[in-house]
C-alpha cells in the first residue's frame, strides 16, 4: 500500500453509474448480477481512494477478497436508470473489513434499490494468505477498528 498517500478524512466515495442493456433482463429491470458489478466498481474505486489502486494491488500481490456478501433488493432499476453508487468503510478488524454500499437513484437520493454490506479479507497473493489490513487505514481512522 502507497504510505505516500494522503488519505480522505471520511473513508467513502460516491460513483455515477448507467443502467445498461447489458445490465437488464427481457422487461428492462435490472439483474441481481448486475447489482454486484456495480457494487465491483464502487469497491475498486473506494480503494483507490484510500490508496489501494488495482495497479496498487497488482505491484504488491496485497488484495481484497470477497468472503461474503449480503445484499437486499429493495426497487427495481430500470434500462436508462442514472444512478449513484455509494460505498463506505464500516469496520476494520484484524484481517477483515466491512464495507456498506447503496445504490439509490442520481435523480432521487430518497429512491434506494439495493443496500449491501461485503466482508472482505486481505490476501496475499500467490499464496493466498490471510494478511493484516493495512496499517494506513487503521492509524487513519482508528473508530472503525473493532473492539
Amino acid at each position: 500500500m502507497n504510505s505516500a498517500f494522503l488519505l480522505p478524512d471520511q473513508p467513502r466515495i460516491t460513483v455515477p453509474l448507467e443502467v445498461y442493456y447489458f445490465d437488464t433482463d427481457a422487461g428492462g429491470v435490472v439483474h441481481n448480477i448486475a447489482y454486484l458489478r456495480m457494487v465491483e466498481i464502487a469497491r475498486s474505486q473506494l480503494a483507490a481512494a484510500l490508496g489501494w489502486s488495482l495497479e496498487e494491488m497488482s505491484r504488491t500481490g496485497l488484495v481484497p477478497v470477497v468472503a461474503r456478501t449480503e445484499i437486499d433488493y429493495l426497487k427495481p432499476a430500470r434500462l436508462g436508470n442514472h444512478l449513484i453508487a455509494s460505498a463506505e468503510l464500516l469496520r476494520l478488524e484484524k484481517v477483515r473489513f466491512l464495507i456498506s454500499f447503496t445504490i439509490t437513484s442520481a435523480t432521487r437520493p430518497d429512491l434506494i434499490f439495493i443496500r449491501c454490506i461485503q466482508t472482505m479479507v486481505t490476501v496475499q497473493l500467490p499464496e493466498g494468505r490471510p494478511q493484516r489490513v493495512p496499517p494506513t487505514w487503521r492509524e487513519a481512522y482508528p473508530q472503525l477498528i473493532a473492539p
